[in-house]
């Protein structure tokens, strides 16, 4: 279970969030609250928790923001794990405490409720919002279950924020979830929760940067010097939205008055125009820094019961942090493991990258052939590479060199579809790509949010043909693989090809366990492919990923050569063309098993089974790489391309395997000292 501290700490920070929009909206209904002529007052006063004065049931202005906070932390009890856009899009919708809450102050929330209920995609319905700051008090559970990881607290809180919001607010939002993530951080103090936002804040976003970082030396003047100023400085101005940025206000009061819990609490909702937003912003940082005896026992009394619903995401933390030991023992086995003179983990990520190149160099010659058009042209089949050129020159190939090195330059920490985009900006060459990645190129140089730019794309495998590099960096992790290559694959695909890319990603990871199998690879397949009916523009008699993708791996259960399996394949498993990635995903697999994760015969019978062979062939003969390591890969094959054409997948292969086992390995062994850490853990950290 979670030590004594962090537990603490958890339930200081959703104290610290419901004391501080309680408290806030107390406020904002009474008739004590000073205005600016009177700021100094608040140095000298008392909070004490009021009843909520009644409002007019047609003329409700103002709420509390605690049913946002149990809301998203409810998302992630029923989830039992990490929470994507979907996923608190279904649970906002149906939520009474909000749907039926009347009160102007959420309309926002209220707007998004309407517009998922339409249809929108819960990952654009914020795309043209009215900014507000509500979403931050919104956010903060999602700083809780990235406890100690601001980094990839702020890109889900950029994915969870954007159901409801644009930027700024969704920035502000994100950087509310990296603060409180830093802040639940054993040795936290509020200048390293500072120095964590205005980090991320520079790298993503600078005109925030700038913002926070003059809020910041503004509290650096006298508290009474400050609290003349902040008052005027908060209010609706016109260059300001509703509850603007309240990260960077919480940041600054946290940094005038952290000696004095009860003082900062008070000043923040005496003098805030927006104390239910940002009072509960610098509530939960307060309470996540210093655990629940911060707050004064009274405001402790009345917030405990409202605060218990929400204790379960103890619950899941505990589990995650379980699953993520066995993910470190399991990282470590291939880093400790030798094989031919190298260890296991570079082996396999190698054999990932380079079998999944030459599948897809083979296969490209026959690409849009039926398998009997090959077998006319081909007598006896292509069983070996006819154009070892196509290795420098196809778009499968090239796309994943581009992704993989997006990973590269995070230096071990995960990688967004900005990062993507970003690399795409400076690097790619579109005359070398197919319509639907110029198009979201094109739109990602007009300055339109790499998160989204694939949403209104045409569908064609372009992101289920390149997805490995996403199960490379979460080699072990097959869920947080899916989840990330769905945030990722909408930079440039919508649809079937998104979820075939987070499938495939789900499954590369598993192949990267020591003690993978060729069943227990597409166990996780079937384990991770949806059950819900597909949307698209034709009508499908097998309407479900999951039923289509153990249609094909049932086939191939009943045959052990690779052109046998054709001719069953054709009559059951295709759709309306080659570049549906459904049918070419379910393909790669089929292949892949009747092959049994031999590379050579899966890039024979991906190459040999046409349709849309370069994928298909690089698809199955990557999987079977990354199962059996670059041995596996045919000598001759390799000794068929030029040495210059491969030195750029050893190395990309060679410099991912050090940062897993240099940076990510030793980040997230360190992140387990949250947790009574057992001693396989300690084990690993000895060894490093």
């Amino acid at each position: 279970m979670l030590i004594d501290t962090v537990s603490n700490k958890i339930e200081g920070c959703l104290l610290g969030a419901v004391i501080g929009t309680e408290l806030g909206i107390r406020n904002i209904l009474s008739e004590e609250r000073l205005s600016p002529k009177m700021a100094t007052e608040a140095l000298k006063q008392r909070l004490t928790w009021k009843e909520i004065l009644p409002q007019h049931p047609k003329r409700i202005g103002f709420t509390s923001l605690t049913p946002l906070i149990q809301n998203v932390a409810r998302t992630y009890i029923k989830k039992d794990g990490r929470i994507t856009p979907e996923d608190w899009a279904l649970e906002l919708m149906n939520d009474p405490n909000i749907t039926e809450n009347k009160a102007f102050w959420l309309i926002d929330i209220h707007s998004t409720i309407e517009l998922l209920k339409e249809g929108m995609n819960p990952r654009i319905s914020g795309l043209g919002a009215t900014p507000t700051g509500n979403i931050c008090v919104g956010i903060i559970p999602v700083g809780i279950y990235h406890i100690g990881d601001p980094e990839i607290a702020y890109l889900d809180g950029i994915e969870i924020a954007s159901v409801t919001q644009r930027s700024p607010a969704v920035d502000w939002a994100a950087l509310t979830a990296s603060a409180i993530a830093e802040a639940l951080k054993p040795e936290a103090t509020v200048d390293s929760v500072i120095d964590i936002v205005l980090k991320l804040s520079h790298r993503n976003n600078k005109d925030i940067f700038y913002e926070i970082n003059n809020l910041v030396n503004i509290a650096k003047r006298t508290q009474e010097d400050f609290i003349n100023v902040f008052p005027y400085s908060n209010r609706f101005e016109k260059d300001q939205w509703l509850g603007h940025n309240p990260i960077g206000w919480a940041l600054a009061l946290l940094s005038a008055f952290e000696g004095d819990s009860e003082r900062l609490m008070t000043i923040s909702v005496l003098l805030d125009a927006f104390p239910s937003i940002r009072s509960s912003v610098v509530g939960a940082i307060l309470g996540a820094l210093k655990g629940i005896k911060t707050f004064p026992k009274d405001w402790i009394e009345k917030a405990s019961p409202i605060l218990e619903p929400m204790l379960g995401i103890k619950d899941v933390i505990e589990k995650k942090l379980e699953k993520e030991q066995i993910v470190i023992k399991e990282i470590d086995k291939l880093v400790h493991i030798e094989k031919d003179n190298k260890n296991l983990l570079f082996d396999k990520i190698y054999g990932c990258l380079l079998a999944g190149a030459i599948g897809n160099a083979m296969g490209s010659v026959v690409e849009g052939l039926f398998y009997w058009e090959i077998d006319e042209r081909y007598p006896g089949g292509v069983k070996t590479i006819l154009d070892p050129s196509r290795l420098e020159g196809e778009d499968d190939n090239q796309m994943a060199a581009l992704l993989i090195e997006t990973y590269i330059e995070r230096e071990g920490l995960p990688a967004s579809a900005r990062d993507f985009g970003d690399m795409w900006r400076r690097r790619l060459n579109r005359d070398h790509f197919f319509y639907c990645m110029r198009n979201s190129y094109e739109l990602i140089r007009k300055g339109i949010d790499p998160r989204i730019t694939g949403h209104w794309n045409i569908v064609t495998g372009s992101t289920v043909m390149c997805m490995e590099p996403v199960g490379i960096y979460h080699l072990c992790d097959p869920i947080n693989a899916y989840i990330d290559a769905t945030s990722i694959s909408y930079m440039y695909q919508r649809g079937l090809d998104v979820v075939s890319a987070s499938i495939l990603a789900a499954s590369v990871a598993e192949a990267l366990k020591p003690d993978a199998t060729v069943d227990s690879i597409l166990k996780t397949v079937l384990e991770v492919a949806p059950k819900t009916k597909m949307i698209t523009f034709d009508r499908r008699e097998i309407d479900t990923p999951y039923d289509f993708l153990k249609l094909c791996i049932d086939i191939a259960s009943k045959y052990n050569d690779v052109f046998e399996v054709r001719k069953e394949l054709y009559e059951k498993c295709l759709y309306y063309h080659m570049i549906d990635p459904l049918e070419l995903l379910g393909l790669a697999y089929a292949i892949f098993k009747v092959a049994k994760g031999d590379v050579r015969l899966s890039a024979i019978g991906g190459t040999n089974i046409g349709r849309d062979s370069d994928t298909i062939a690089g698809r199955a003969a990557m999987l079977s790489g990354a199962l059996n390591g670059v041995s596996n890969v045919p000598s001759e094959w390799i000794g068929l391309f030029k040495p210059s054409s491969l030195e750029r997948i050893r190395n990309n292969a060679f410099r991912v395997a050090k940062l897993i086992e240099e940076r990510k390995l030793p980040y997230i062994c360190a992140r387990q000292a949250f947790y009574a850490i057992p001693e396989a853990i300690l084990e690993v950290q000895n060894e490093q």
